[in-house]
């Protein structure tokens, strides 16, 4: 399993990416890009620029303009790959969003150079503002106790793999972490970067699994059970 996915593509490039969570900063979150040359030329004199929304932004050095793009660090040969990673600000966790963004990059081989260019959509999931936090039973328990969370459901339907492979998948590409297990019931939580409690009880009967889930945000807690009915709808 991997958590990078398709950013965009064409026949000279190919760029993967996953979004982690600051917690040492509740307003950033760091998108990895991976650059793969796909061609059998050299890719040099890239740059990547995402553009501003009200809500996220693109961190650029100082004395930058907002629409300026970020010069990539590396240049990559042919059949080469390599990693950049671009640090955004974000005000509301809440909702998921896209952002459009652009590469330019130059096509060099012996005979001459041509200028390319890559445009791309950006997706923050909700579950791109989760961190994996873990949570004792006594702790977990008193938050569903103490009456500050708000509560939702889904049921996930045809589901044809063991329990622990479907706790796996949710801690992997939601960034939950297993409070406790009892046979085919379990536990769940995670935090987002700015501090929301997020409970799930996951409880698998035949191929149904229910999930009932609590959190002091409602649209956020909305928005990734239906990322994690997504998931599940791929398999």
């Amino acid at each position: 399993m991997s958590n990078y996915n398709l950013l965009a593509e064409n026949s000279y490039i190919k760029m993967v990416y996953d979004i982690q969570g600051n917690l040492q900063d509740g307003s950033q979150v760091v998108v990895s890009v991976i650059f793969e040359n796909k061609c059998e030329s050299f890719l040099k004199s890239m740059e990547f620029n995402v553009l501003d929304s009200l809500n996220s932004k693109l961190q650029r050095p100082e004395g930058s303009g907002p629409h300026d793009g970020l010069v990539v660090p590396f240049q990559l040969p042919p059949g080469v790959s390599n990693e950049a990673r671009y640090v955004f600000t974000v005000q509301s966790i809440v909702m998921p969003q896209k952002l459009k963004g652009t590469l330019t990059f130059i096509v060099k081989n012996e005979e001459s150079s041509t200028h390319e260019k890559l445009d791309f959509k950006l997706h923050f999931t909700c579950t791109s503002y989760l961190i994996t936090t873990p949570c004792y039973s006594d702790a977990f328990a008193k938050l569903l106790e103490s009456g500050d969370l708000k509560s939702s459901s889904i049921r996930l339907e045809s589901i044809n793999m063991p329990f622990h492979h479907l706790l796996a998948r949710i801690c992997f590409h939601h960034h939950f972490s297993v409070v406790e297990r009892i046979d085919s019931c379990a536990s769940m939580y995670s935090r987002s970067i700015q501090g929301h409690h997020v409970c799930l009880l996951v409880k698998s009967s035949g191929q149904i699994v229910s999930i009932d889930a609590k959190c002091d945000e409602p649209t956020l807690l909305g928005n990734v059970l239906d990322e994690i009915k997504q998931t599940f709808s791929q398999c």
